[in-house]
């Protein structure tokens, strides 16, 4: 075997293993080895989540706490993100299917053009709120520090899990989790 070969067989070894190790990191279970149904990160309580204002696409400001008594969905993404726009479709049904039942999606942009997200969300047929995190302020009050990342809150108000990368949010398992706090009393 030749130097350029060990090296080329060691920089794949060492690829995959970052991508195990990435893949093993964006999927693991909740805390102390109890199952997750749904791959969510989950903190050991629920806390308030970090209130913000936005604007919309439209330029009408967009406040979390006129969203308490719902169940929220903040997903944090960017056009130029592959996994995001995977996942958009997914959320979009979401918010139209179980919308009525008290689920909202919320679009959080990270650092885009507004001309450029509506192109994406007319290419896509999508209509769900998207509201300009212009400056990164409110990703980084999240300690979003990769895309995307989906931030659930009760219909309290208080975050409940954070999803790290893309998922099938249309699948029976993010259902059944979203059904469950669907159901829960807002009091």
């Amino acid at each position: 075997m030749t130097r350029r070969q060990l090296l080329e067989l060691s920089a794949g070894i060492v690829i995959l293993g970052a991508a195990l190790g990435a893949a093993a990191y964006w999927s693991r279970a909740t805390p102390a080895g109890r199952p997750a149904a749904f791959p969510i990160t989950r903190a050991a309580e629920p806390i308030a989540a970090t209130e913000f204002e936005l604007v919309d696409l439209a330029g009408r400001p967009f406040r979390l706490r006129d969203l308490r008594g719902r169940v929220v969905l903040l997903n944090f993404w960017a056009t130029w993100c592959g996994p995001c726009r995977e996942e958009m479709p997914a959320l979009g049904t979401l918010a139209t299917e179980l919308g009525p039942r008290g689920l909202a999606v919320v679009g959080v942009n990270y650092k885009e053009s507004k001309s450029g997200i509506e192109a994406f969300l007319r290419e896509r047929q999508l209509s769900i709120p998207v509201v300009l995190d212009k400056q990164g302020a409110v990703a980084e009050r999240y300690q979003v520090y990769a895309l995307p990342v989906t931030v659930v809150l009760n219909r309290r108000g208080m975050v409940v899990g954070t999803v790290l990368g893309g998922r099938d949010w249309v699948g029976p398992d993010a259902r059944g989790f979203l059904g469950q706090l669907l159901t829960e009393p807002e009091a």
